[in-house]
Parts: structure tokens; sequence; C-alpha cells
């Protein structure tokens, strides 16, 4: 691979997204295997308070790209404006997380540029001068190995959670102000307003342990008992997607490659069977502690403990046992 490698940075409310220092973790580590250099881009308004921190993350290069007309994100402007920076700065591998911006931005920069664009990967190795990404493909049913051919900039979007954040040595990182020509007038489309969806303060990304729900623990009125187990073991309440859709618990919760990657120390997961799509997302947990009825469930094949059992039988001891 020839050229820089280029991280696009996310952040919100003054605060660098846990995305981005992932993609730096990983981005240091192939600028060094390859000889080249690192640069994080990012986007917005208002960027100074950033650009401290941005700098002494191990980066050789910070592009604070500030706009008036970037104070809110517009995909038509993102891209543009990101466009230009790399047109100036010529990247070989541009990384963004698999977010809305890399599902937006993503595929319409990679058109800008005319370069290799491979989304939703769950890992990133390089092989010799060759970059191997794996990816979920058929609904997350099967991972394949995707080694990137064809023009450069090859670019690439990461699952949030999946990447190791490792420490990386600290540098003095230089800052450039690109300057960006964007043209309001040309847009084709306008935010009306911003969605969000209410997660009650719940970050189940960040928990350090994770007491997770599947259909298998029988009906809602089960759900206080596993928050019981959590809050005995100071960790947070999760669930798979078939909870969630049933009401049992707001999709905040929810673990699957639909809706949050997570990485804790621990997972229990009570009543889940593992299908791919949940396990995916979960698999990189430090301990995975099964509980389920099914001695042929699926998500024993990755679990380190299995309990074949009733989790209303497993749990109340579990939670005695915790809070002992």
């Amino acid at each position: 691979m020839k050229g820089e490698i280029l991280v696009i940075g996310e952040h919100r409310d003054g605060i660098v997204d846990n995305i981005t220092w992932e993609l730096i973790s990983k981005g240091r580590f192939l600028a060094d295997q390859w000889g080249t250099h690192l640069a994080v881009l990012a986007v917005g308004s208002e960027l100074d308070q950033l650009v401290d921190s941005l700098a002494s993350s191990g980066v050789d290069l910070v592009l604070p790209v500030q706009h008036t007309l970037l104070e809110k994100y517009h995909a038509e402007l993102y891209t543009t404006a990101i466009a230009q920076v790399c047109e100036q700065l010529d990247p070989g591998l541009v990384l963004m997380g698999y977010t809305y911006l890399g599902m937006e931005v993503g595929p319409a920069l990679a058109v800008r540029l005319g370069g290799t664009m491979v989304s939703n990967c769950s890992e990133l190795e390089a092989e010799g001068d060759h970059l191997v990404a794996v990816r979920s493909v058929f609904g997350g049913t099967l991972q394949i190995k995707v080694r990137l051919k064809g023009e450069q900039p090859h670019l690439l979007s990461i699952v949030k959670g999946v990447l190791p954040r490792d420490n990386v040595e600290g540098r003095i990182a230089a800052v450039k102000r690109p300057a960006v020509d964007l043209d309001q007038s040309s847009l084709r489309s306008r935010i009306l307003d911003m969605l969000t969806i209410d997660t009650g303060g719940i970050d189940i990304t960040k928990a350090k342990i994770l007491v997770s729900a599947g259909r298998g623990i029988g009906g809602p009125d089960k759900i206080p008992m596993l928050r019981e187990l959590a809050d005995a073991l100071g960790g947070e309440l999760a669930c798979s997607r078939p909870v969630a859709d049933m009401g049992w618990l707001p999709v905040a919760h929810q673990v699957g490659i639909s809706a949050s990657t997570v990485t804790p120390c621990v997972y229990i997961a009570c009543g889940i069977s593992g299908a791919s799509q949940h396990v995916t997302a979960m698999r990189d947990s430090g301990r995975i502690i099964a509980i389920n009825k099914d001695p042929n469930a699926p998500i024993f094949r990755v679990a380190h403990y299995g309990i074949i059992g009733d989790v209303l039988e497993v749990v109340p001891a579990l939670i005695e046992e915790a809070k002992g």
C-alpha cells in the first residue's frame, strides 16, 4: 500500500467518540508496519477543544476542518469537505466507523475519490503490502475475508467496539487547518430535524459487566430478576434482538450487528440461543458465561463457561452468591 493513512474522526458535544480512538490505535499499528504516516480528520464548526486531545493521541497530523456550514451533520456537506481534504492529502487508506457517518458518507466518498470501499468490517490486518478485512454478509450468517485490490484510496468502515483500543505511544502531532469550499445552494437535501433514541442514559458499549436477556427467560416479568443480578455485579442489563422486538426492553439494551457491539469483561447470556447476528456482536467479550436449558444451543460454542440449566433456577443462585 502506498500513501498515508487517514482516520475520519467522530465527535459529539465536544467529546471524541470511542470509535475514533479505536481507529487511531489500529491506524498507528498499520502506519508503523508500513513505514508511513497517520493523520486524523475532524469535521465541524468549533473544533479547538478537540485538537489538543487528538494531537496527543499518537497520530502524526491533525486536520481540523472548520466551517460554519459544518456545525450540524449533513451528508452532502461532510462528503464534500472530506473529499476536498483527501484530494489534498492523497491518502492510501481511509478508516472510518461503521456508523451513520460511515454508512452514508463512506460510499459517496469512495465514488468521489475513485477508490475502493469495504464496509461493516470486524477485523483488519496487513498481509505484506496488502490489507485484509473481515466483514459480515447475509445478515451476519457468514464472515468473509476480503483482500483489497483496485484503485487507492482504500476506504473501510469498522464496526464500533470490535477493535482493541491499545495505548499508543505519545508523540507531538502537527496541526494543519485545511480550507474547504462549500456551497449551500448546490445541496439537494436539507435537514429538517435530528431524531434521537432515548437511551435513558444507558450505554452498554461501555459496561464492564453485562447480564443479557434472551427469549428463553420466558417473559418480560423475568426482566427484574436479571436486573437484580446486573445490579449485584455492578453491571448493566442487555438483551438479544427478540427481547427488544417484543418490547421487553428498549432497543438501547440490544446487542447485535444491527444494534450495539459490546466487549465487556464479563458477558452473562441468559436464555440466549446464540444466533450469529448476536454472537458476532459479543464474541470478543473477556469472559462469556452462557445459561441455557438446551445443551446444543449455539451460544455454548463461544462461551468460556456454560451452565446447562433453567435460568429461573440458576440466576437466583447467582444473585445470592453475588450479594453474599
